[in-house]
């Protein structure tokens, strides 16, 4: 008989997860459990959740265990970054001015996950709209650094083993940092690749839904989901190893040594696994893509957030986000027209630099989480692509010097994510156990 209590140990992967309660060996409602305890035992630590929906998931979890396999995600518990709307949850998208907002149906990408038989354990902690702000979220590996921002619940629940999945959205960092400060894998999708209706965002040129995950493979399946595939095709292992462009880049003085060396470690292993490894030396324009990225964000989030400000609950916004909207709109319309042409100028230089490698190598932070709350971290190494649209997955490597995760960045081709997660899992699985 099926007992609901939760299982002693947690599996280890989604896929690993589904085929337990598919044999019967588990239950949903016992994983569900399983989460559940173990998010109620960190949260007064971190901060992870805006809200848990513990009876809703409960009751989801025994219905799903009264019916066939309903999905890839059948029985499956997952977070939902708060900016994504939820009809049976508040969606308060990190900001006081939305408290207690109860939207009337669920955003595309929880639909999907719905639809696939995902259970949504709550919603987790973002930073006001996914902007400005941070919220308390503190980092699982030491609560005295940063998670990053702004998918900071998303990243921190899935790093302390609380779930295996959960959404993320990225405007400039908010998935690859993040990722990369809580040692998890980040996917920042190529833009448009999910749709983002339902998802408060603030830049309708750069905004992207994504995820969080432990490794490659789950990560894939959760994009599979995400983007309405009712099958997902297990990651190759590659006949042929990935050609891999090493880019540092111009702002690589702001790295860490820590972090370029990690860069290196990962590069040796991929030729002494056989990849084809050569540095990617940076476009001339590549030196002004933060500010294109700054000049877009900004015009896009005065205009986005315009009702926000102009609403009888303005006085809620937090001061810094006031600025920020003041700034975008005066934001001068030529050079927010000047700096999108140059983005599609850059791209297309990109999309002919992307012919001779399947993947580019290159820095995801500075280096470990910073320590403080202050500030969501720099997302320097995230911004540039960001703006090109490309899909990018942060991949953790090792530990620093102050026990705190280190990770790369790999970037993919336009159109072409799948290219991408299979480039990583071979990296992961490949490159960096081969001795």
């Amino acid at each position: 008989m099926k007992t609901t209590s939760p299982p002693k140990v947690f599996p280890s992967s989604v896929l690993a997860c589904v085929r337990g309660i598919e044999s019967g060996r588990w239950t949903s409602e016992q994983l569900v459990r399983s989460s559940i305890e173990k998010a109620i035992a960190r949260e007064h630590e971190l901060h992870a959740w805006a809200c848990l929906g513990i009876d809703e998931a409960l009751a989801q979890a025994r219905q799903i265990d009264r019916q066939p396999c309903k999905g890839l995600l059948h029985g499956i518990p997952i977070g939902i970054k708060d900016l994504s709307d939820t009809a049976t949850l508040p969606t308060a998208y990190g900001s006081p001015a939305y408290a207690g907002n109860r939207p009337v149906m669920d955003a595309a990408c929880v639909a999907l996950a719905r639809t696939a038989g995902a259970v949504i354990l709550g919603k987790t902690a973002t930073v006001e709209f996914g902007a400005t702000r941070p919220c308390n979220t503190t980092n699982p590996h030491n609560i005295q650094h940063t998670p990053g921002g702004s998918s900071s619940g998303s990243a921190a629940a899935v790093a302390d083993g609380q779930i295996l999945l959960a959404t993320g959205t990225q405007t400039g960092g908010s998935i690859i940092r993040p990722a990369a400060f809580c040692g998890v894998v980040g996917f920042k999708p190529g833009f448009g690749a999910i749709s983002p209706a339902g998802t408060k965002g603030y830049a309708w040129s750069l905004d992207t839904v994504g995820a969080f995950a432990t490794c490659i493979a789950d990560v894939s399946l959760f994009f599979d989901v995400l983007r309405g595939a009712h099958t997902s095709q297990l990651l190759p292992t590659l006949s042929t190893a990935p050609r891999i462009g090493v880019f540092l880049g111009p702002f690589a003085d702001r790295a860490e040594s820590a972090a370029i060396e990690v860069i290196e470690y990962v590069a040796a292993s991929c030729s002494r696994a056989g990849a084809s490894v050569r540095d990617v030396h940076s476009p001339t324009a590549f030196e002004q893509t933060l500010e294109w990225h700054r000049c877009i964000s900004r015009y896009e989030m005065g205009r986005s957030l315009m009702p926000e400000q102009q609403s009888d609950n303005a006085v809620k916004l937090g001061s810094v986000l006031h600025q920020e909207i003041e700034r975008g709109q005066q934001v001068d319309e030529r050079m927010y027209r000047e700096a999108k042409v140059c983005r599609l100028e850059l791209s297309a230089i990109f999309d002919t630099l992307m012919t001779q490698n399947d993947v580019l190598l290159t820095l995801a932070t500075p280096g470990e989480a910073p320590r403080g709350l202050e500030n969501t971290g720099d997302a320097t190494f995230n911004l540039s692509w960001s703006l090109l649209g490309l899909p990018c997955l942060s991949l953790p490597v090792a530990f620093g010097s102050s026990r705190l995760p280190l990770s790369v960045q790999l970037v993919g081709t336009r159109h072409d994510d799948r290219a991408l997660l299979e480039a990583a899992n071979w990296i992961e699985n490949t490159a960096l156990h081969c001795k």
